[in-house]
């Protein structure tokens, strides 16, 4: 029985051992899975035409495997080095300072003494000789503390450091006069914690070679760039590599001739382009993420307001396609911001609150697609927009004021001729429909950008003159039905047209990039008001049909606020406003004051529930909406200060300085003189077309809650004032020649 025992013994001992056996080698190779990294490869002034053009197989390899993406550089301060690199490294937009570039390694020598010593007598904070600091960290928190839209520099280095991470930074941009040195450590502000701390810092003249017959006497050796890296992928996990010789080659492209430059670049690029080919096969012992990212566009690029610069996105074995993230959700672009973010979420971190950026990802595509191709085309439509957006909308806003002033004096003054301008104001209320239409062109001739734009305003004022035959409203019917009517469709369909349209929102200028802008938000409110208050009138304001005017009403609120289609808040609020008081008037049976309290109530609570939903969807998937919340929520009542402050400084800027304003001003005057001046014609108006003088009081209570809740209300409430003024003047006119007896016509009095 005993030996019996002793040889269950063992076999259970053995059954354990095994066990144990098993569960340490599972133990091992699951501690035997490829340390994550991520390097940051910084090549400044890169373009997608220097991408094409130059010798670089290797970069172009990494694109085809891996995503790419054109960048917002947008920083709280101009498109220059100092910020960009700050703006990355806080994840949101920052300001740097004209010591950006003073970072050192703790024991080199500046100023006759160790920069580790002057560190910690500007900060309080001992280093080690390995760390890399940054001097000029003080200046660079006081600039952002003072800007409330400014985010916390380092927050990147600081969130890894505090999960246990290291950070590194090799090379740099420095340059080289009669002076001395001119430092370019601006790579230093990405990898720094908010102490101005990276942990491992590789600089020294070991990197540095010279040159013979180039426009460059010094520039990197990029075979030891690459064993630094390799030391550097032993200690830290986010490596911030600083090509340099990109940013000398600018400095000295004025002092060369073109030939010289262009040629010296090529040389460049070429030894950069053999660089990444040997760090792509450094890191395949790692689980490695490599960004390629041109922080900052060239001066030329700046010039042709061409503020986007392209980003490669590569891992082993990752997905090939375009990028898009939760900031822009448009494929093909992504933010500077995003950079940060998507560092985090590659370590499984999250993403701090005080960063705007949202991760990157790769939206896969056809294994034909040819990228840098999409890419061109894409960047030339954006070009197109920032450069003559400004143009074109102020010569229609121009054109405006110029029109409304003229028919005032033409009623005042010659009255005779004040028809005249009648098919004017038509063109004037199609002119937001013809810009919406022309998104579909990609430009980049602004001749035929014109000559299109003609063409379509003239074809849409044509038909809704051939329709005046059959009541003095149709011509506005027709063009606001339109405009409401392709507005709606292009929102469910993704915005196609209005991401393209010059009157829609320029990515380049960061405040938008998906939803509907404030801009074609007022006209579609305006339309939308005057088309329903007109047919309403043509047929009488039965009160039947209010409830079918409600509904859509209550859709288009819906679409404004719903963070999936047009992610507009203020927009929401203003409708609910002008649709609100469009229906109240219209009423057979008038409610109390507490109900409409009551019934508005209702709306708002709605569109909070809005936010709230959106606030507890994934951070990708949020929009402004949520992300909103998510700040109130994290910051308290000091982040709605700061949104409330950043709101209304925008919207004094703009009421001081844009033109939008100066439009408002001259439609909510006219509009105000018509009622006096010509005398008693505005009252015969008003008991000839009573529906549709309700819906203007809608556009005008929904022109002022637009300017009150929107960041840039000003443009909302003049393009939604257009529908206002326009076919108020229009109907004066003809009420004028029907009363005065120079139009013979017979029309029906709807009255």
């Amino acid at each position: 029985m005993r030996k019996r025992n002793m040889l269950m013994h063992r076999k259970w001992s053995a059954v354990f051992f095994a066990i144990l056996f098993l569960f340490t080698a599972f133990s091992q190779e699951v501690g035997a899975a490829p340390d994550k990294k991520v390097i940051l490869v910084i090549m400044d002034y890169l373009t997608l035409e220097d991408i094409r053009e130059a010798p670089m197989p290797s970069l172009k390899q990494m694109i085809r495997e891996g995503g790419l993406s054109l960048v917002n550089t947008n920083t709280a301060g101009g498109r220059v080095r100092s910020h960009s690199m700050v703006t990355i490294g806080a994840g949101r937009v920052a300001l740097g300072s004209n010591d950006s570039g003073l970072a050192f390694l703790a024991d080199e020598d500046y100023q006759n003494n160790k920069a580790g010593e002057i560190f910690y007598r500007r900060t309080g904070q001992k280093v080690r000789r390995e760390n890399m600091v940054h001097l000029g960290i003080a200046g660079i928190q006081k600039n952002n503390r003072d800007n409330p839209s400014a985010g916390e520099p380092g927050l990147l280095g600081e969130t890894l450091h505090q999960a246990g991470l290291k950070t590194a930074v090799i090379g740099e941009a420095d340059g080289r006069s009669d002076g001395g040195s001119e430092y370019g450590r601006q790579a230093a502000t990405i990898a720094m914690d908010r102490m101005g701390v990276v942990d491992y810092g590789f600089l020294g003249e070991d990197l540095i070679k010279e040159r013979e017959g180039s426009l460059l006497s010094e520039s990197k050796d990029y075979q030891m760039l690459g064993e630094y890296l390799t030391l550097a992928l032993q200690k830290a996990d986010l490596v911030v590599v600083e090509t340099g010789d990109t940013v000398r080659l600018m400095n000295l492209k004025d002092n060369a001739l073109d030939q010289v430059y262009f040629k010296s670049k090529r040389e460049i690029l070429k030894e950069i382009d053999g660089f990444l080919a040997d760090l792509v096969k450094r890191v395949k012992d790692y689980q490695a993420l490599v960004l390629v990212v041109v922080p900052t566009p060239s001066r030329e690029a700046i010039a042709e307001r061409n503020w986007v610069t392209p980003l490669i996105y590569w891992e082993k074995n990752g997905l090939s396609g375009l990028l898009t993230s939760g900031t822009t959700k448009r494929v093909g672009i992504v933010a500077n911001t995003d950079i940060a973010p998507t560092v985090l979420d590659f370590f499984g971190l999250p993403v701090p609150e005080d960063m705007s950026g949202r991760p990157m990802y790769v939206v896969p595509g056809e294994n034909n697609i040819d990228k840098l191709e999409v890419l061109f085309q894409l960047n030339n439509q954006l070009v197109f927009v920032n450069k003559y957006r400004s143009p074109l909308v102020k010569g229609y806003v121009l054109g405006q004021i110029i029109v409304v002033i003229a028919a005032i004096i033409l009623l005042i003054f010659i009255k005779k001729r004040s028809k005249l301008i009648q098919p004017v104001l038509l063109a004037l209320a199609s002119v937001p429909l013809s810009f919406l239409l022309l998104g579909a062109y990609p430009g980049p001739s602004i001749f035929r950008y014109l000559m299109l734009l003609f063409l379509a305003v003239l074809i849409i004022t044509g038909l809704a003159l051939l329709t005046a035959r059959f009541h003095p409203l149709a011509p506005f019917v027709t063009i606001s039905v339109f405009t409401a009517g392709a507005i709606f469709f292009d929102l469910l369909w993704g915005a196609p047209l209005m991401k393209s349209s010059v009157l829609g929102y320029d990515p380049m200028g960061g405040a938008r990039y998906y939803g509907l802008g404030n801009e074609f938000m007022g006209v579609w409110i305006g339309s939308t008001i005057i088309a329903m208050a007109s047919l309403m009138q043509i047929i009488h304001c039965p009160k039947k049909y209010l409830w079918a005017a409600s509904v859509i009403f209550l859709l288009i609120i819906y679409m404004l606020a719903s963070p999936r289609i047009g992610t507009n808040a203020g927009g929401a609020i203003a409708a609910v406003a002008g649709f609100g008081i469009t229906i109240y008037f219209m009423m057979p049976v008038r409610i109390s004051v507490k109900q409409l309290i009551m019934a508005g109530g209702v709306m708002l609570s709605l569109l909070f529930s809005f936010a709230i939903w959106d606030a507890f969807q994934t951070v990708d998937a949020q929009s402004h909406f949520g992300r909103t919340i998510n700040l109130m929520r994290t910051n308290g009542i000091y982040e709605a200060y700061n949104i409330i402050v950043r709101k209304v400084a925008t919207n004094i800027r703009l009421i001081r300085w844009t033109i939008w304003s100066q439009v408002f001003l001259v439609t909510l005057t006219a509009t105000a003189f018509l009622f006096y001046r010509p005398i008693g014609v505005m009252k015969k108006v008003q008991e000839r077309f009573p529906c549709l003088t309700k819906g203007f009081w809608g556009v005008v209570i929904g022109s002022l809650t637009a300017l009150v809740f929107n960041d840039s209300g000003i443009v909302a409430a003049a393009t939604m004032s257009i529908f206002a003024a326009a076919p108020l003047i229009f109907l004066v006119i003809e009420e004028q020649e029907r009363t005065g007896g120079d139009d013979k016509r017979i029309t029906i009095d709807i009255h």
